[in-house]
């Protein structure tokens, strides 16, 4: 099956997505270190903020900034992906820009990208 360029972008974000609710869980994860882990994934924009609690104190103000950006990340992605957005084809240097956004949650939360592990 053949998709076609706003297609495979769309799965790009969808990807990003996911890949954001995941860091917010080890986010809450690593700062709460609950006994159980939640089931489900819920109040993502709420969870980032935990991000900050994972950077030392002089890296708090760029934490910040980060969680803000990701936050944006989430809720466009949700917008493109609910239909709620005239950018149903998503621009690449969009979707590069966001990808950057998730790689540096990814690395303050400790999560590993299976398409960059060797």
């Amino acid at each position: 099956m053949n998709l076609d360029a706003a297609s495979m972008r769309r799965i790009e974000i969808l990807e990003l997505r996911l890949r954001i609710e995941l860091a917010t869980m080890r986010a809450h994860n690593r700062v709460c270190q609950p006994d159980r882990p939640p089931l489900y994934v819920n109040d993502v924009p709420g969870r980032l903020s935990m991000v900050i609690g994972l950077v030392p104190q002089e890296d708090i103000m760029a934490a910040v900034g980060l969680v803000r950006l990701a936050k944006h990340v989430y809720g466009r992605s949700s917008d493109v992906l609910h239909g709620r957005s005239s950018m149903a084809d998503a621009p690449e240097v969009i979707i590069d820009e966001w990808r950057a956004i998730v790689e540096k949650l990814e690395i303050i939360t400790g999560v590993q990208n299976p398409r960059h592990t060797p």
